[in-house]
């Protein structure tokens, strides 16, 4: 077994996970763990966690399979002992369209990688944890699953689902020492979100019922990973079950 604890970080190769993967590296108090379906974009990703001084350790594996994630998860026991710490963060979103004209393909596609993903790298890492009797996995959520997004109405229901998992595993897993928290971000400027506004740019799409941060802005990823860094420390020790707004005010 390592000295440092074990973090494993799904859905790393962009966006918030990237960015919490890295922020976790600068910390130095963790052998890092990550994983995606992106090859390229995930090479780089443990490239510049190991520029931060981390050790770092990779899988390519899609989240929403559970045969993946249980092979993965045995390779990682396997080869470290434990799991202390499990951002699970892969996520997908459909193109907005009103809720009439949402395709059986869309609802697949988020299902896929925001509720069965979600679920079983729960179910998987889960197991680890209450045979350690100890660890803290952060799912993330979305503001979107605090309140309804018009335009995203099957994304919407998948971030409902996310933090229902959270509350319940939260309740169940709390006798194993096993601690489930949710994050749930807003409008941050990613990869993802900059593909979807340029999508609602070009056809000219309007929701029925318009989002908006109190703050007047998109937040910056840099505004999202020191709480990352907050949770994944002991500073969360007697946290389970929340759920953490960081969306500039968008869902008051």
């Amino acid at each position: 077994m390592t000295e440092k604890k074990i973090a494993l970080i799904s859905g790393s190769a962009t966006g918030i996970g990237f960015a919490g993967a890295v922020r976790l590296a600068e910390d130095g108090c963790y052998n890092l763990i990550l994983a995606d379906w992106n090859k390229e974009e995930l090479e780089k990703a443990a490239a510049l966690c190991r520029e931060k001084g981390a050790n770092v350790d990779k899988f390519v594996v899609d989240m929403g399979k559970e045969g993946e994630v249980a092979e993965m998860v045995a390779n990682i026991v396997e080869q470290y002992g434990r799991i202390d710490f499990f951002f699970n963060n892969q996520g997908v979103i459909h193109m907005p369209k009103d809720f009439e004209n949402i395709t059986e393909e869309d609802m697949d596609y988020v299902l896929h990688s925001n509720f069965k993903a979600c679920f079983f790298g729960m179910k998987h890492v889960g197991k680890v944890m209450i045979s350690q009797k100890e660890g803290h996995i952060l799912n993330t959520g979305s503001s979107s699953g605090l309140r309804p997004e018009t335009g995203f109405g099957v994304y919407s229901a998948t971030k409902h689902g996310v933090i229902g998992l959270t509350k319940d595993a939260a309740i169940e897993w709390a006798r194993y020492n096993v601690r489930v928290n949710c994050i749930c971000p807003g409008g941050y400027v990613t990869p993802l979100t900059v593909a979807v506004g340029a999508y609602m740019q070009e056809n000219k799409y309007i929701q029925p019922k318009s989002s908006f941060a109190l703050l007047n802005r998109m937040g910056d990823v840099k505004e999202i990973v020191g709480m990352i860094s907050t949770l994944a420390s002991d500073a969360s020790s007697y946290m389970t079950g929340s759920v953490i707004s960081l969306d500039g005010g968008n869902t008051l």
